[in-house]
Order: C-alpha cells, then sequence, then structure tokens
C-alpha cells in the first residue's frame, strides 16, 4: 500500500511539472514603479542599491514632458510622447462640454489604436496573459481587450499583499500571467507632504526597500528563476517652500480664465476674447520675475513634443524648478488636515512636473533577469525606449513607437529567447521520459507486491492443511513425520521456488512456528 501511495504521489507531482511546463513557454516580465523615486535615492536604500549593481542599470533616466504621474506612466507603457498618446496631464478639460475628465476610461483613450504593453501582449493570444496591480490606466480595456487580472489602485491594500497577488497570477495553475506590471504609490505621497530630506522620508525609502527585498524573497520562494525584473520610476522630485509660490491673480484676473493642472504647470483657458492680453500679461510677468515661462500651446517648443495636442490649454505656464503657481496652497492645506502637520516658513514640500531637463526629475532604472547582463551600465536613455525593451523581452511583435533599443542591447543577453525556447523543450521530453520510467517502475513494484501477497496467503495456507491432516507438533519424531511432506509436491514456499505457478519442488527445511521440518 504505502508502495502505491509513493508511486500515485510521484505520478501527481510529474503531471504538475509537466503541467507547469506548458503553460509556462513564453518569457516572462515584471515591471515594478516606484512613484518619484529619483535617480540619487539609492544611497539609503541598500538592498535596492546593491540589486541594481548587480544587473543592468543606468545612473539615471530621461523622462518625458510634463514630468507627471500619469503621462509619463503612460508614455512607458506605450512608448509615445504625451502630445501621441494623449494622456497630458493628470486631468485635462474640454471647452466645449465645460467639463474636466480625470482619472477614467477616457483620459486613457484619447487614440483608440494606442495600446499599451499589457494589451499588446495579451492580444498575441498563444497563451500569453498579463496582469495590472495599481499600474495608472491598467484596468481599462484597449480595443476591447482586458487583462487576464487587474487591481484598481487602492492605497489601503498593503504592499506585501500587491506583491502576494501578483506573484500568485504569475503561478495561477489555469491562468499564469507571463507580463505583470505594479505600481506602488511611494515616495511620491509623502514626498509631496513633508519633502525629501529629513528622517521621516528616510523612514519611507527604507521600507520600499524592504519591499523591494520581499519581492525578491517571493520570487525565489516561488522558484521563478526565469522571471525577469524591470525596477524604475516615473520621475524625480523637487523641494519647494513657501516663499516661492507665484500668485497668478497678481498679473491677471481670476475671473477672466479657468485652469487645470497642479503646479508646477498650469493648463489655461482664457474667457473668450481674454486670450491675447492674458498671454500678454503672463509673458511680461515671467520675463520680469524668470520664476515661470507661458507658453501659447502652438509655440511650446518641439523638444517637449507637447503642443500638438487639443487637450492642452491654450496657454500652457511651467514654473522654474523650485518655484510652484498659488494653488499648492490648497495641496497644503489639505495636507495640515490629512496628515496632521504643522506648518511653517521652513516647511518644505516636494513637487515634480517640471522641464524634463531638470535632474531633479530624472528617475532611474535597474533590471535583473535571465534577459539581462549582470553588472552591465547602460548610458542614460529616455524612459519611451522601455516599451521597446519590453517588447524585445517578451519577444512581441510591437506597433513602431517614439523609442528605439539600438543603445540598449549592449545589455541584453544574445539569443536568450531561442535558448529559452530550447531548455523548455529539454526540460518537457526530460519529464515524459522521467514520468515514463516512474510508470514501468511503478507497474514492477505493484505486481511485486501482488505476487508476494498471494505467496504469502499460499504458504500459510498449505502449512494450516498440513496441520490440519497430520497434527503435527512439537512432540512427534519429526524424522519419522517429515518424509510425508514429499506427498505435497504443490507445496508453496516463496523462498525455495524452483519450477513454474502450477508446480512446485521443495528442497530444505520449512521451519513452522518451533518445529523444524527436514524432507530428505
Amino acid at each position: 500500500m504505502n508502495s502505491v501511495i509513493i508511486f500515485t504521489s510521484l505520478l501527481v507531482m510529474l503531471l504538475s511539472v509537466k503541467h507547469g511546463l506548458l503553460i509556462s513557454q513564453h518569457p516572462k516580465l515584471l515591471v515594478i514603479s516606484y512613484d518619484a523615486f529619483r535617480y540619487d535615492y539609492f544611497d539609503r536604500t541598500p538592498f535596492m542599491n546593491k540589486l541594481k549593481h548587480e544587473g543592468t542599470y543606468a545612473d539615471y533616466m530621461m523622462n518625458i514632458f510634463v514630468t507627471k504621474t500619469f503621462p509619463n506612466h503612460h508614455t512607458m507603457a506605450t512608448g509615445l510622447y504625451a502630445e501621441t498618446h494623449g494622456v497630458v496631464d493628470n486631468e485635462f478639460y474640454d471647452p466645449a462640454s465645460g467639463n474636466t475628465t480625470k482619472y477614467s476610461y477616457n483620459l486613457y483613450h484619447y487614440n483608440n489604436r494606442i495600446l499599451p504593453i499589457w494589451t499588446v501582449n495579451q492580444k498575441a493570444g498563444a497563451q500569453r496573459r498579463s496582469g495590472t496591480m495599481m499600474w495608472p490606466g491598467g484596468i481599462y480595456e484597449y480595443q476591447g481587450i482586458s487583462p487576464t487580472f487587474a487591481q484598481n489602485f487602492n492605497e489601503t491594500v498593503p504592499w506585501e499583499e500587491r506583491i502576494d497577488t501578483l506573484i500568485s497570477w504569475f503561478v495561477h495553475p489555469i491562468h499564469p500571467i507571463n507580463f505583470g506590471i505594479l505600481y506602488i504609490e511611494e515616495p511620491d505621497y509623502h514626498g509631496h507632504v513633508i519633502g525629501i530630506k529629513g528622517p521621516q522620508f528616510d523612514d519611507i525609502l527604507r521600507k520600499l526597500d524592504n519591499i523591494t527585498r520581499y519581492l525578491h524573497n517571493k520570487i525565489e520562494y516561488h522558484g521563478l528563476h526565469d522571471l525577469n525584473v524591470v525596477h524604475l520610476s516615473d520621475h524625480g522630485m523637487a523641494t519647494v517652500k513657501l516663499d516661492r509660490i507665484i500668485d497668478l491673480t497678481k498679473y491677471i484676473n481670476s475671473s477672466d480664465y479657468k485652469f487645470v493642472g497642479t503646479s508646477p504647470g498650469l493648463h489655461i483657458f482664457p474667457n473668450p476674447g481674454k486670450e491675447e492680453i492674458i498671454y500678454q500679461t503672463l509673458k511680461q510677468a515671467a520675463l520680469k520675475s524668470k520664476t515661470f515661462r507661458v507658453f501659447k500651446r502652438d509655440e511650446i517648443p518641439k523638444k517637449y513634443h507637447y503642443g500638438n495636442n487639443t487637450r492642452i490649454g491654450p496657454i500652457f505656464v511651467i514654473a522654474e524648478i523650485g518655484y510652484a503657481f498659488q494653488n499648492l496652497l490648497d495641496n497644503i492645506e489639505y495636507y495640515k488636515k490629512k496628515f496632521n502637520i504643522t506648518v511653517t516658513s521652513d516647511s518644505e514640500f516636494g513637487l515634480h512636473g517640471y522641464d524634463n531637463e531638470a535632474i531633479e526629475m530624472h528617475p532611474f532604472f535597474f533590471a535583473n533577469g535571465p534577459a539581462f547582463m549582470p553588472k552591465c551600465k547602460l548610458e542614460p536613455f529616455n524612459n519611451l525606449d522601455l516599451f521597446p525593451l519590453f517588447c524585445k523581452i517578451l519577444d512581441l511583435q510591437c506597433p513602431i513607437g517614439n523609442g528605439t533599443i539600438s543603445h540598449l542591447t549592449k545589455c541584453l543577453k544574445k539569443h536568450q529567447q531561442d535558448i529559452t525556447v530550447i531548455a523548455y523543450r529539454l526540460i518537457f521530453v526530460a519529464t515524459i521520459i522521467s514520468m515514463t520510467l516512474v510508470v514501468i517502475i511503478g507497474a514492477i513494484i505493484i505486481f511485486y507486491m501482488r505476487k508476494r501477497r498471494l505467496g504469502a496467503k499460499s504458504y500459510r495456507r498449505i502449512l494450516e492443511d498440513l496441520e490440519a491432516q497430520y497434527h503435527w507438533d512439537e512432540n512427534h519424531d519429526i524424522e519419522n513425520d517429515t518424509c510425508k511432506l514429499n506427498n505435497f509436491p504443490d507445496l508453496f514456499v516463496i523462498s525455495c521456488y524452483a519450477k513454474n505457478r502450477l508446480s512446485y519442488a521443495y528442497k530444505g527445511n520449512i521451519k513452522y512456528r518451533k518445529t523444524l521440518f527436514h524432507c530428505r
């Protein structure tokens, strides 16, 4: 019975391995974004710093204009500039309807032909599946296609739970994903409130370091050694103090326009007939103060790839690094209530959204896994290049975007996909052979055990018949009685098997209970 149980368990285990190999044949990639994690924070995150230098990395990454969360996350997902994918800010205003669109399906569907990487992967079929964990725009359908698994943003869900859920998607017994994407809202969330220099902010970075260690421990625990992991951020962060807040109402009447967006970049929609006077007034104020810049939509510098989109306001103002507009004061009032902070003239607040050429806005990048060369340093590159990089790792035919992969290939292992496919095939063949051997060995064991049980039963039965017929016991004369055994040629003694199943010959001794019978 024990042998049967062992054999059955082994068979089930091997069948599970076979099943896992069959459904995990595609390259696997996990992307994790840490909102507003600046490129130079690594001296405060020892585990992440070690992980960075063990893999493929760059000193920093360059992002798109404007350096805000939703535009840059969608650029990383599509490989397109904001003016092309349409997520030009965290919100936009439609003058025709008078509606301001915030985080929603419409924000991410300026052009329905544009697909994010998780949809491209899902659309490729052949058991390719994607999972999006709180990534901006990740819960929506694109061309009617949803990711296999998707979780909307919920700040109350602990980071550990997010990671556990995401990893469970990779090892799902029926619908495992080969691409997962994860968003963590720190250090942005607290950086806005407490600034980026104090011990409280250091604690946030320490927690991020710990959760990164937790992630990699989980990857190791589940044996996901073929999982490529890309760590990155969307933008950096700069510091603003109260004495550097610009009040635009000192220059223009607030009743003459409407604005959308948040500091340091605002979209201004003048009332009919007020556009030119507002523009000229702000232009003069900007030249005089040198604390902000102002552009008409069609005058936004081409290098920003930002002005060619109707979601941009007719006038766009952007503060210089370290400055903000008056709407930041509304945010500060919210911070005071939400986080119970005391604000003084020395208080510092974190802010992003500035010119993407400012070093303070630069995010980070590093990656580990079978597709990446260890200890390989890249020159700083654009986050537009991430989309073709993801496609390369996932072995996908992707739409042409604004990025390129040519300068990243030096840190990619050669023919990684071919090696992976060959390895899977070899493992699969080896598994089939192993299963066949186990089945054969198991059948032999079962046959042997059944024969042994039958032999033992026959042996006991014959001895009982002998005892009943001749009444042998310890008092009989052994020498006179043992010859009678010759009258039982069918005596079945498993250790003395001589001929075949129908005819047995006994030679030697039989010990029954305490009596030894000898047959000449």
